[in-house]
């Protein structure tokens, strides 16, 4: 990962208000982030239609390298997935993945023009095309509250920090799916009956 490059992506803060500024920087339409504070039928029955779930999860290194607890990896997988390739920008790409694997998802254009270009490259080379992009991350940057601002530069000791990370899962032609930038490729957690949960 280049310095100059993964220094310029901000830490993206957990919250829905971000999120749907995001989207509205994007050029995302119809679309809407939201809290969920349950996973029972009632809490998922209120958001309807549902199309993706981001989680946000505390990082260990090194951990999980085999696809999952009750999961494979998918390396054929037909739908959208690019790979993280520089720090802090997974809020954004765990958005980019589920979106572009929501067939009725209106974007921006200049969004949209990033989607088609990156059309038919590898999962790595998306994640360097989208993460180079400046438009993209001064869009991400932009929402970074005052608060999340790193002191990195100011030269204090440093200290120990937990790291968090941005996970997407979604339905994807009958199976549901995590996707998360920093695995080699989508994880495929088993069936999913489209009319059900």
């Amino acid at each position: 990962m280049d310095d100059d490059v993964e220094s310029s992506w901000k830490v993206f803060e957990s919250d829905p208000a971000c999120f749907n500024e995001l989207f509205d920087a994007l050029g995302v339409k119809g679309l809407i982030v939201d809290d969920l504070y349950s996973l029972d039928s009632a809490s998922l029955a209120a958001l309807q239609p549902l199309h993706a779930l981001v989680f946000l999860f505390k990082w260990v290194a090194g951990s999980d390298e085999k696809g999952g607890a009750s999961g494979a990896y998918d390396h054929d997988f037909t739908g959208f997935f690019m790979r993280q390739v520089v720090n802090n920008a997974c809020a954004t790409i765990a958005v980019l993945n589920g979106l572009f694997n929501i067939p009725e998802a209106e974007i921006g254009e200049q969004l949209a023009q990033l989607q088609e270009f990156s059309t038919g490259m590898d999962a790595e080379t998306r994640g360097e095309i989208f993460t180079s992009s400046d438009w993209l991350r001064t869009q991400h940057n932009s929402l970074i509250p005052p608060s999340a601002i790193s002191l990195a530069n100011l030269g204090l000791p440093k200290t120990s920090e937990d790291a968090y990370h941005f996970v997407v899962y979604l339905p994807h032609l009958g199976a549901v799916y995590e996707l998360d930038g920093l695995k080699r490729a989508p994880i495929n957690h088993g069936a999913y009956p489209e009319a059900g949960e």
